[in-house]
């Protein structure tokens, strides 16, 4: 028995391949008891890590827009979002592009807690170039808004001229599952869905070149239900999604160049695959769902090189720029740091 018990210990605190290795570090928050009718306040339901990797920013369930201190372990609370609003957070500039409940969409520097009003709306999704002088906004119909910001910092609420809408794009479906920005500002993603008796749930991903009129590159999933993540890798080279299809979740992975589907698995046990983040190096995908299974795929073989199954589910995923840290969000409340080696 006694055997058996430091197996499985090493089990969780060391995760490794020949290529890549995951170690627990250290944990952020402390354990709650879980409830059953929804996820608790405190369950980071976005997360990011600074530029610098010294950092990490996270939003709750709740609403709670919170700073970790990576050293000290230390939290501080940034602000609040209404918990059924969104924000999006700028690696580079350390900023936040944030709907509140007064449906005004406003740029907030963490540092200074500064604010500038970019414009008013009932936007469902948007998102920040990694500089922070470019957004992108939609409503949730077939339009997305291209927004220069200065690459000053936001100093009132009132500023003028810090920022203006470049153009509206036109999408084929209602933008309706996800909306991001790659890190360079490159690339708009647009994921969008739709529903027709005798077709069923239909979801297709836009991707334009930030300044053309027209998608330069359709990826059409298929027929699946919606999908929680659309993501850049951080070179810009590859988009990933998650997908949902008969009550099993999976994952694709395209490159933008080309349109070649790089990976693609489905049959997973959760419903949903709540979580993705590209490493720095743009080689691996690291994916997490409701059953708690944590997987990082090696993008260039096509398979998982790591996997681990926490008790409870997963909620964000987050790598940090610097290639040291994997940060995983868990239905408890707890945020697993755990530490990122690959060759």
């Amino acid at each position: 028995m006694k055997k058996w018990f430091v197996f499985l210990l090493f089990g969780v605190c060391c995760l490794s391949s020949e290529s890549a290795t995951l170690e627990f570090a250290f944990q952020l928050g402390v354990k709650q008891e879980q409830r059953l009718d929804r996820l608790l306040p405190d369950v980071a339901r976005q997360m990011a890590f600074n530029k610098d990797s010294t950092k990490l920013v996270t939003r709750g369930m709740g609403g709670s827009v919170v700073e970790w201190d990576i050293e000290s372990r230390q939290e501080r609370e940034i602000g609040e979002v209404h918990a059924k609003r969104w924000f999006a957070y700028s690696t580079g500039a350390d900023r936040l592009l944030v709907r509140g409940a007064d449906d005004n969409i406003t740029i907030l520097s963490i540092e200074s807690g500064d604010e500038v009003l970019l414009t008013n709306g009932q936007y469902e999704s948007g998102s920040l170039s990694a500089d922070g002088t470019l957004a992108v906004l939609s409503e949730g119909d077939n339009e997305v808004e291209v927004w220069q910001l200065s690459e000053q910092s936001p100093k009132t609420v009132k500023s003028e001229g810090a920022a203006q809408k470049l153009r509206t794009l036109q999408t084929k479906f209602p933008v309706r599952n996800g909306l991001t920005l790659s890190d360079g500002g490159q690339f708009i993603a647009a994921a969008e869905g739709s529903y027709r008796d005798g077709e069923g749930h239909r979801t297709a991903i836009e991707v334009w070149n930030t300044n053309d009129e027209r998608p330069t590159r359709v990826f059409d999933t298929g027929e699946i239900l919606g999908i929680w993540n659309v993501i850049f890798s951080p070179d810009a080279t590859l988009l990933a999604v998650d997908t949902q299809k008969n009550a099993q979740s999976g994952i694709c992975v395209w490159e933008i160049e080309t349109g070649r589907r790089r990976l693609a698995k489905g049959g997973f046990e959760a419903y949903w695959t709540r979580a993705l983040a590209f490493s720095p190096t743009s080689d691996y995908l690291a994916s997490g769902g409701e059953a708690g299974n944590l997987r990082v795929w090696d993008i260039s073989e096509g398979e998982s090189v790591i996997w681990e199954t926490y008790s409870t589910g997963i909620q964000a995923l987050a790598f940090s720029p610097d290639g040291n840290y994997l940060a995983v969000a868990l239905w408890d409340a707890t945020i697993q740091i755990l530490h990122w080696r690959s060759e």
